[in-house]
């Protein structure tokens, strides 16, 4: 089995960061959506501040980085988990929940009791992730196609 490591990606990790992420926005989106063609014209200084104001996690198998997951800390009690993305040819290898319990410490390391994400109402396999970490869907808060679930630390 290859060798794989998460890590918390840092300011001075921004190239990284940021060739990982347009990777996953073309797989997810295309280079045509809207989101894509913002973040493609990020300047060094707009990487940096999304690693500096948002956890991002990555993780490495077999020496190349194949996956991603972001945290964010939106009060003192309750942080926000979203863009949990994984290279194609690295899924079903149990990485995108070892990338979202990652997140999960960072957040119990932050004194947070509540965790929510959305997630497209589609998407079973970011579903079973989510569930098999606790995570429960919310009745009511998603648009159109979305699922919002939570979860509350102990």
């Amino acid at each position: 089995m290859p060798t794989t490591r998460i890590t918390r990606l840092t300011e001075s990790d921004w190239e990284q960061f940021a060739e990982l992420r347009l990777r996953a926005l073309t797989d997810t989106f295309g280079t045509a959506d809207k989101q894509y063609l913002v973040e493609a014209r990020f300047t060094p200084a707009d990487w940096r501040r999304r690693l500096r104001d948002h956890a991002q996690f990555m993780v490495v198998l077999a020496g190349q980085p194949v996956g991603m997951v972001a945290a964010y800390q939106e009060s003192a009690e309750t942080a926000y988990v979203y863009s949990l993305w994984l290279d194609p040819a690295a899924r079903g290898r149990g990485l995108g929940r070892r990338l979202v319990a990652a997140a999960l410490d960072w957040a119990r390391r932050r004194g947070v009791h509540t965790v929510t994400l959305r997630m497209a109402a589609g998407n079973a396999a970011a579903r079973r992730v989510y569930e098999s970490l606790g995570f429960t869907e919310v009745p009511t808060g998603g648009g159109a196609g979305e699922v919002v679930m939570r979860l509350t630390l102990r």
